[in-house]
């Protein structure tokens, strides 16, 4: 009489093998997650960029009232990215001809890992950059 499955040894080799695949594909993972995060900040900045047009053909001058309503002279966004990972400023020049809008990783958000693109920014021009956690211009990395 013949016996069918599997030894003890043949299912700890085979936990074995998976688990050193895993182990081997995780950080490659995670790092595919954080590019795909990178979005929602180039998204968020997209939006400031149009709204700060919209603004602009209405008053002449760019704003820095980002979450007041635009029937009051804002922005009427919100000063979070879409998924919260990202927090939005805006800043302008006195006279209001130039506006600076930038996201920042939150600390203790789901893109708080990501120390190579920790913020971005976007300027009237549709200029852009990004700089990593310790300030290095990471803009080329970041922007594509």
């Amino acid at each position: 009489m013949t016996h069918r499955g599997f030894t003890l040894l043949e299912l700890l080799v085979t936990l074995a093998i998976v688990a050193i695949l895993a182990a081997l594909a995780w950080p490659g993972y995670g790092a595919i997650i954080q590019r795909a995060q990178r979005n929602d900040a180039r998204l968020a900045l997209l939006s400031i960029q149009h709204a700060e047009e919209v603004h602009y053909q209405r008053f002449n001058a760019y704003t820095e009232a980002l979450t007041q309503p635009a029937a009051s002279g804002g922005l009427g966004l919100a000063d979070r990215s879409s998924n919260g990972s990202y927090a939005l400023t805006v800043s302008t020049s006195d006279d209001g001809q130039h506006y600076s809008a930038m996201a920042r990783i939150q600390p203790r958000g789901r893109q708080a890992a990501d120390r190579s693109c920790a913020s971005f920014l976007i300027d009237e021009k549709g200029q852009r950059a990004a700089t990593d956690a310790g300030g290095t211009d990471t803009s080329e990395a970041c922007w594509r």
